[in-house]
């Protein structure tokens, strides 16, 4: 088994140390799943169809989304639909991957922050919830 010395730049022997740690193997298997799950094609595929969007004027961004699925829609392109589809499952996909990231990052934060490493109640209500996944 790997010993560390530091985990995410907080020392391995402290109470906050040992959290990060089990934080991150559990980070690992959520994410690792995930990402198990979302393979590089689908990203590709994902690019590949907002390229084709591009390609027709239609530029997808979080603030236009609606408008931009209507207008898609509204084309009554069946190919087109299909591929917005095909879009929408995969933005949802790589969003949730970012959340997950995000969620781990500032669990992390958070341990990094604490003035006292060792206090135990303190490291263990930053780190509860997101064990018990």
């Amino acid at each position: 088994m790997k010993t560390y010395t530091e985990v995410e730049g907080i020392d391995a022997s402290s109470y906050a140390g040992k959290a990060a740690l089990a934080v991150k193997i559990k980070a690992r298997g959520i994410l690792g799943e995930d990402l198990l799950n979302f393979k590089l094609i689908n990203f590709v595929s994902f690019m590949l169809i907002h390229d084709k969007f591009m390609s027709k004027g239609i530029i997808i961004t979080d603030d236009n989304k609606e408008e931009c699925y209507i207008k898609i829609i509204e084309l009554g392109d069946e190919k087109l639909i299909n591929e917005l589809e095909k879009y929408i499952t995969l933005k949802d996909e790589i969003k949730n991957i970012e959340q997950q990231k995000e969620e781990y990052q500032s669990i992390i934060s958070k341990l990094q922050n604490l003035s006292n490493k060792n206090d135990t109640t303190e490291v263990n209500l930053i780190i509860e919830e997101y064990l018990r996944k």
